[in-house]
C-alpha cells in the first residue's frame, strides 16, 4: 500500500490539478510555485508525442533538476555508502536515478485514475528548507484523501530541491532505505552484488518484462 501511495504521489505531481492558496509570504509562495512548476513540466512530458527513450530522457532531466538525487541516493544506501568504493558509488548514483525514472515511467499510466493534487500551506523547515503540504483527492467521493508533505531544501541559497516526500506520515526515502538495506543484508552486505540486482531490475523495466 505504501509503495502504491508513493507512486501515486509522484504521478499526481505530474497529472494533478494544482490549487495554490493566496496570502502567503515570498518564501512560501516560492516553494509552492516550485512544486507547481515541477508538475507542469512532468505533465508536458507525458502529453508529448515522443518515443519512450525521449520521454525517459525528459524524466531524467526533471528528476535531476527537481530532486536532490545524490542526497536521496546516499541516504537510501544507509551505512553501506561508506563501505562502497568510489567506483561503486558512482555507478550506484547512476543506477539509482535510472531505477526511479524507469519505475515511474512504466507505472504512471496504470496507476492514474483521475486523482488530483491540491497544494495547501507551506512552512519553513530550518534556515534553508520548506515543507509544502498537499493532498491527493480522488474523483470518487467515497475514497479518503491522502496527505502528502514535500520536504524541500535550497542548498547554498540556490533553487529548491525535493529531498523527501512524506505520505500520511510515511517517508518515501526512509522506506526506500529500508528496502535497500534489507536487500544488502540479505546478500551479506555485498554492494557490487546489489548493484547487479539494480541493473537487472532496470533492464526488466526498460523492456517491460
Amino acid at each position: 500500500m505504501v509503495r502504491r501511495y508513493v507512486l501515486v504521489v509522484l504521478m499526481c505531481a505530474a497529472l494533478g490539478a494544482l490549487a495554490v492558496p493566496a496570502k502567503a509570504g515570498p518564501a512560501e509562495d516560492s516553494a509552492r510555485v516550485f512544486v507547481k512548476s515541477l508538475a507542469d513540466r512532468a505533465l508536458s512530458t507525458l502529453k508529448s508525442d515522443v518515443s519512450k527513450l525521449d520521454r525517459d530522457r525528459q524524466f531524467h532531466a526533471i528528476l535531476a533538476e527537481g530532486f536532490d538525487v545524490p542526497a536521496i541516493a546516499r541516504f537510501s544506501l544507509g551505512a553501506y555508502w561508506e563501505k562502497a568504493s568510489e567506483t561503486d558509488r558512482q555507478e550506484y548514483l547512476r543506477l539509482f536515478q535510472d531505477l526511479i525514472v524507469q519505475t515511474y515511467s512504466a507505472r504512471l499510466s496504470s496507476i492514474y485514475n483521475g486523482q488530483k493534487l491540491d497544494i495547501g500551506t507551506a512552512r519553513p523547515d530550518g534556515k534553508i528548507g520548506m515543507w509544502v503540504a498537499t493532498k491527493i483527492v480522488s474523483p470518487n467521493p467515497a475514497d479518503e484523501s491522502v496527505r502528502i508533505d514535500w520536504r524541500l531544501r535550497q542548498p547554498g541559497g540556490d533553487k529548491h530541491k525535493v529531498i523527501d516526500v512524506v505520505v500520511n506520515n510515511i517517508s518515501m526515502v526512509v522506506t526506500q532505505r529500508d528496502d535497500f538495506v534489507a536487500a544488502l543484508q540479505g546478500n551479506g552486505g555485498d554492494v557490487r552484488s546489489f548493484l547487479g540486482t539494480l541493473r537487472d531490475k532496470i533492464a526488466k523495466l526498460q523492456t517491460g518484462a
